[in-house]
This record gives structure tokens, C-alpha cells and sequence, in this order.
């Protein structure tokens, strides 16, 4: 019997080719084309993804929610009147600091910056920011006392809400006039004065719990745990002390409590004057979303120009404005200035008053154009110089 042929191995295969070398196996591996990845899956539509130096109104998650979207007014006035809510609530029912009521005021833009109106109840939000900020001031308040409080807010804002809507549609009957029972207007007996208290053991109190907990821990997310934050007041105060120091202000026109002081005591008047009203004004810029458009330094400068121009005081020499503040544009300046005048002329209301807006308007108007004027000069000089050499 023949073994097998020499060389033959068992499990040989004549048609199996061999191996390629190494070095040729290298080259097959760098022209294999990579392997892709899948991309990842686009985020839904209504999810803002808010830019650092570009804010559209149309591009808000309120306004981009599907089924029900919002118009950018109504997003505008959801924004402010809530925000007066927590005003509301911070200053006169927790009594905290002015600094945590602008914390929470900016907490509350931010959070409606990623997301909508539609999906969590304002009003609760505004609870969780108030929680929030008084932890982050060293101003904290217990969440019951929290919550009762924004509770009878609420309420007492609906009471009012509902008797100027009855006397809107002229019922003169004795029981609107006696008093709104919640019977005829259709309020919920937990409306009525009698039930303006929320019952701390009500289920409904425990899911309103609840809820602020969890919203408490979706605004930290949302922020990105940045608890610390800037307002407009410190820069306010340092440029007051600053123009104030280099006597670079004086009045256009002497108020009745200044004409029969002294130079240094119409100075004080002046200053404090100047404090008073830009403060009053940088408050107001807090019902706004100026705090997702601009730097704090540039809302507080701002609200100094305002201050000063509404109490008569103007810059020496006939000098802009805009000349005696470092780090802001005439264009961010008058973007500022026009839209806390949009929130604040309506509530204002006075010959006086009217006239000041309406001159703070032209000077913005007058300070772009020559700012303009400026900038194209600035730009003919180097060409002028270029064809002289």
C-alpha cells in the first residue's frame, strides 16, 4: 500500500491559496476603507440650543413647541408676568434680598431658554427658582413656607384677575359688588377668600411638592449647575462712583430740591439722583430676557445712561454718553436702552415722563449717527494717507 505523496499534509486543500506575505498584508489593511460610524440622532426641533451672542425670539422653545407653538409676544408677556410674580413673592411674601430675586429671575429666563411654556407650569417653575436662589444668596427658605406663600399669591392674583373681568362686563349685581363668590364666577371653592390658604395636608399640596423638588433638580441640569451669577448692579454702582469721582457729570437741569444747596450738597443730590434711577431701571431690565443677550456689564452701563438721562444729567463739555463708558457699542447701547423703554413706558405714565422717553429715544438716534459718522471717517484716513505718500 502507497503512503501519501511527500510533502502531502491531511487537511490540505490544493484549490485553498496561500497566505499573502506581511508586508502586502499591511498594505490591504491601509486600503481598506474605515468603517462609519452611524451618525448620531438629531435633537428635536422645539430643543433650543441657545448661542452665546445671538438670541432670536422665533427660535425660542415656546414659540418652535408643536402642537400649540406661541407667538413671540405672547413668550414676551408669559416671560414678564411671571417674572413680577416672582418679584412679587420675593420682595414682600419670603422677604429675601434684592441679589436672590434677580437669581431667580435669571434662573427663570434661562430655564424657558431651553425649554417651553407648554411643558412645565411657570408659576411652579418660579416656586423651585426662588427655593433655588435663596440657597445660592445665603438667603434660603423653607420649601413649605415657599410654597404657601407663592400659593396665596397666586390666588389672590386670580381673586383680582376674576373681579376685574366682572367689572370689565358690567354686572352690577349685589353679590359682585358684595364680593366675588366663586358660585356665579365659576372659581374653584379653593379661589374663594375663605380658601385662599393652601392645606398642608391636602394631596394636592403633596404633589405640588413634589414637583418643586423635581423641577429644583431640572433647572440645576438645565444650567448647568452654574450657580453664580452676575447683575447689572455692581457695574451700575462702580461707573456711578467712577463719573462721579472724575466730576465728569452735571445737571442739564437743576431739580426744585437742588437750587438752594451748596455745590458739594447739589453734587450728593446728583449722585444720589443718578443711583436711584438707574437702579429703578436695571430692576426693570430683570422682567426682560436682556440677561440671555448681554453681559451684566453691559445691562448695568445701560441702565446708568437711563438713569442719567431721565434725571437731567448729561456729561460735561458736550460730550456723548457713549463717550464716557468703556466696553459697550452704541448698537448693544440702544438695543438695551429701547427694550427696557418698551417694558417700562406703559407703567410710567406723565407729561414729564413721556417727554424724557421721547428725548432718551432722539439722543440714542443722534449718538448712532455720529458714532456712524466717526467710524467712516476712521475708515477714508488710511486711503487719504496712502495716496498722499
Amino acid at each position: 500500500m502507497r503512503g501519501p505523496p511527500p510533502g502531502h499534509h491531511p487537511h490540505h486543500n490544493p484549490n485553498m491559496r496561500p497566505p499573502p506575505p506581511p508586508h502586502q498584508m499591511q498594505q490591504q489593511q491601509k486600503q481598506r476603507p474605515p468603517q462609519q460610524r452611524p451618525p448620531p440622532p438629531a435633537p428635536p426641533k422645539h430643543i433650543l440650543r441657545v448661542p452665546t451672542a445671538i438670541f432670536d425670539e422665533n427660535h425660542l422653545p415656546s414659540v418652535l413647541h408643536q402642537p400649540n407653538p406661541m407667538t413671540p409676544e405672547a413668550e414676551r408677556q408669559a416671560r414678564r408676568r411671571t417674572c413680577r410674580f416672582i418679584e412679587e413673592a420675593g420682595q414682600r411674601s419670603l422677604r429675601m434680598p434684592r441679589v436672590a430675586i434677580s437669581t431667580a429671575t435669571v434662573f427663570f429666563h434661562r430655564f424657558y431658554a431651553k425649554h417651553a411654556f407648554q411643558e412645565h407650569d411657570r408659576f411652579e417653575v418660579a416656586m423651585a427658582c426662588l427655593l433655588l436662589a435663596g440657597k445660592t444668596e445665603e438667603a434660603p427658605k423653607k420649601l413649605d413656607f415657599v410654597i404657601r406663600e407663592c400659593w396665596k399669591l397666586r390666588r389672590k392674583a386670580q381673586q383680582a384677575s376674576q373681579q376685574r373681568q366682572l367689572s370689565q362686563q358690567g354686572d352690577e349685581s349685589p353679590a359682585s359688588l358684595s364680593g366675588v363668590s366663586p358660585h356665579n364666577t365659576g372659581m374653584s371653592p379653593s379661589t374663594s377668600s375663605s380658601k385662599i390658604d393652601i392645606d398642608p395636608k391636602s394631596e394636592e399640596y403633596i404633589r405640588l411638592k413634589e414637583r418643586v423638588l423635581l423641577l429644583e433638580r431640572i433647572i440645576l441640569h438645565t444650567i448647568g449647575f452654574e450657580l453664580s451669577i452676575e447683575h447689572p448692579y455692581k457695574y451700575l454702582v462702580d461707573c456711578v462712583q467712577s463719573l462721579n469721582k472724575k466730576r465728569l457729570l452735571e445737571y442739564s437741569k437743576v431739580p426744585d430740591s437742588g437750587k438752594n444747596k451748596d455745590k458739594n450738597g447739589l453734587n450728593a443730590l446728583m449722585v444720589q439722583d443718578l443711583a436711584q434711577n438707574s437702579m429703578n431701571f436695571a430692576n426693570d431690565s430683570m422682567h426682560t430676557s436682556l440677561c440671555l443677550q448681554f453681559t451684566a456689564r453691559e445691562v448695568g452701563l445701560t441702565c446708568v445712561y437711563l438713569g442719567g438721562k431721565y434725571s437731567n444729567i448729561r456729561p460735561i463739555n458736550n460730550k456723548m454718553w457713549i463717550e464716557l463708558f468703556d466696553g459697550i457699542s452704541i448698537e448693544y447701547m440702544t438695543s438695551i436702552a429701547l427694550q427696557i423703554l418698551e417694558l417700562v413706558q406703559p407703567n410710567k405714565k406723565g407729561v414729564d415722563t413721556e417727554m424724557a422717553f421721547k428725548m432718551i429715544r432722539k439722543d440714542l438716534e443722534e449718538m448712532s449717527r455720529l458714532e456712524k459718522q466717526k467710524k467712516e471717517q476712521g475708515s477714508r484716513e488710511p486711503d487719504a494717507k496712502r495716496q498722499k505718500t
